[in-house]
């Protein structure tokens, strides 16, 4: 029974490669490769971090803030409930923000009907520095990289430091 059970564990793990966060180095070699060309749209209504994984629709973002180890029923979530569509190489994608209301950590996850990708800023209020962990879900690696091209055009956003508001542009 016990061989069974690696056996299995070890198949989860192999086949699942974003079965968890990611480290904090390997999303900043994220961050810091060259942007891609997107087209942003319209803003749209989308569910709030607290309503993933509610419908079926929505388990791959659920699955992204579980990898985090964050929950999505915390009560300090704030959102707007709005998302940015943008769209790549004819593919439409959302790209969602939320904080914490009292600490500043905030989330980005962009996603489609199968894939979703997030950061998470864990904000030291003594510096303002930031701790970075992020996950994916399914198999499209452009996320990361039309996620890093919104947040770097269009946003102030750094995964170095914090500032508030710096989703908007300065």
């Amino acid at each position: 029974m016990k061989k069974l059970k690696k056996i299995m564990t070890m198949f989860v793990c192999l086949s699942s490669p974003t079965l968890y966060a990611e480290s904090s180095k390997e999303c900043m070699n994220y961050w810091n490769q060259p942007i891609k060309k997107i087209t942003v749209l319209e803003e749209v209504e989308c569910d709030h971090i607290w309503d993933f994984g509610k419908s079926k629709k929505s388990l791959n973002r659920f699955k992204v803030v579980n990898n985090l180890n964050l929950k999505t029923t915390n009560t300090q979530w704030m959102s707007t409930g709005q998302c940015q569509k943008v769209s790549y190489n004819k593919k439409q994608f959302n790209i969602y923000n939320s904080e914490y209301k009292e600490y500043g950590h905030n989330i980005w996850l962009i996603y489609d009907d199968k894939n979703a990708f997030a950061y998470f800023r864990k904000v030291n209020s003594k510096d303002q520095s930031v701790e970075v962990s992020c996950a994916q879900e399914g198999a499209d690696t452009n996320l990361k990289f039309i996620l890093n091209t919104y947040l770097k055009n269009n946003t102030s956003v750094s995964m170095q430091k914090y500032k508030a508001n710096d989703w908007y542009k300065e």
